[in-house]
């Protein structure tokens, strides 16, 4: 998924037209959905960011050499601990939160972004658990306290299923103000139900 340059994210597709604001040219911040195939914004800042993990499984793979070029910037973050990204003149920080393996066995991770204004949590895959909230770092748990103002979710956890139990729970605890897909899909009105401002999708 690329980033704006307040953080906000969105996983371009293939079919879809997207307008020039919509288009975000900031970080490429690497989720199950870079492992796939998708669209790159032009003109984009060539910056990826993500574990040091799945930053090793992009260069890795056969088609991503175009990530192997010496022009492209790589910023491995670590886990729990708050890293300052810059793009465009804005400073965000992003903290990566470890959620253990799903069910696939990759491992589950949440990105909480902080850019002074608003708080966002960015939900890709879960794990079943949510054991690892307790260990998640304490501008998180700040975070938690203060409220978080927008939970984005990549639509494929709702793939095929009535209700994710994983993602209520989630949601269930957080309470986030809003709720919006990765890829500007409609959400479920059960998932819609666990904001704390209930507006029109």
């Amino acid at each position: 998924m690329f980033l704006n340059e307040v953080g906000q994210p969105l996983i371009l597709e293939t079919g879809k037209k997207y307008g020039l604001f919509e288009e975000h040219r900031g970080a490429l911040l690497l989720s199950s959905a870079a492992f796939k195939e998708h669209l790159v914004p032009g003109n984009w800042c060539k910056c990826v960011v993500g574990s040091e993990q799945d930053i090793l499984r992009l260069r890795s793979q056969e088609n991503s050499s175009v990530f192997n070029s010496e022009n492209y910037k790589f910023k491995t973050i670590p886990p729990n601990r708050p890293t300052q990204i810059e793009y465009d003149g804005s400073q965000i920080t992003i903290t990566l939160i470890p959620a253990g393996k799903s069910e696939s066995g990759f491992e589950s991770t949440l990105y909480y972004i902080d850019n002074d204004h608003a708080k966002y949590l960015i939900v890709d895959r879960l794990s079943g658990y949510l054991d690892f909230l307790p260990k998640a770092h304490s501008s998180f748990h700040q975070g938690l306290r203060e409220g978080i103002d927008v939970v984005f979710i990549d639509e494929d956890l709702l793939d095929g299923i009535d209700l994710n139990e994983d993602l209520y729970s989630l949601m269930d605890l957080i309470r986030p103000k809003f709720i919006y897909g990765l890829r500007l899909g409609e959400l479920p009105k059960w998932l819609l139900n666990l904001r704390r401002m209930k507006y029109e999708y």
